[in-house]
């Protein structure tokens, strides 16, 4: 069984989120609020870095793909949408393995360790689960600074 198979929606908020990021202006993207610390930009940054960095680094023990500063909202939306493409490639490539063992973590500076082993299955599961958390800031981000946010 493929291991893609435990993630058939992974993709779903996306059909959503990125054309409303593209209908974002430039100060849409990098708008702040004094009850929210970070940008939109900032937030997208984040998803597709946190994505290369646990799946291309931590599980398949290569080398990050996204090495460039992003410095624009198109740059930093591409990047979202390469290192997905990439991940979705990896995943379906994949065989589920109930007996994998847990993949080596690197020591977190802030203590952090995952509630149950790390297992390729764990760490896909992860990236999905922490992206739906940031997407919702989003929505938060928007309407905190005075626009529409994603419809969803």
């Amino acid at each position: 069984m493929k291991l893609a198979t435990f993630f058939p929606y992974r993709n779903d908020a996306r059909k959503i989120l990125i054309p409303y990021l593209n209908q974002l202006t430039e100060a849409q993207w990098y708008a702040r609020h004094p009850d929210h610390p970070n940008s939109i930009a900032w937030i997208i940054e984040h998803i597709a870095r946190s994505e290369d960095e646990w799946i291309n680094v931590i599980a398949l023990k290569g080398e990050r793909r996204l090495q460039c500063v992003l410095d624009h909202p198109q740059q930093i939306l591409q990047a979202y949408i390469d290192i997905r493409n990439h991940t979705d490639l990896k995943l379906s490539a994949m065989e589920y393995d109930e007996h994998e063992p847990a993949v080596q973590l690197p020591h977190f500076s802030d203590g952090w360790e995952p509630p149950s082993p790390p297992t390729l299955r764990w760490i896909f599961h992860h990236i999905f689960d922490h992206e739906s958390y940031h997407i919702g800031q989003i929505g938060v981000i928007a309407r905190l600074n005075g626009f529409d946010g994603p419809l969803f």
